[in-house]
């Protein structure tokens, strides 16, 4: 199962390269969108390991409060 995932992996960045390309963005926008669609798949990750409850949850959701203006 786990060898599975890296190709869906491999096959979503790819599409994500194509679809940058397609719409002709610069090289710097191109490289700003890979790091903010890894940092965003990072907080995810995050977020899911936080449900676990105790201590990471508490701090995981008090960031996204800041970020997103809920407090």
């Amino acid at each position: 199962m786990s060898e599975r995932k890296p190709e869906r992996l491999e096959t979503a960045d790819a599409s994500l390269e194509r679809q940058m390309a397609d719409c002709g963005l610069s090289n710097d926008t191109r490289q700003f969108l890979r790091d903010l669609h890894t940092a965003e798949k990072q907080l995810n990750d995050a977020f899911q390991r936080a449900h676990q409850g105790g201590a990471l949850e508490e701090r995981v959701s008090a960031v996204y409060r800041r970020m997103y203006g809920r407090d």
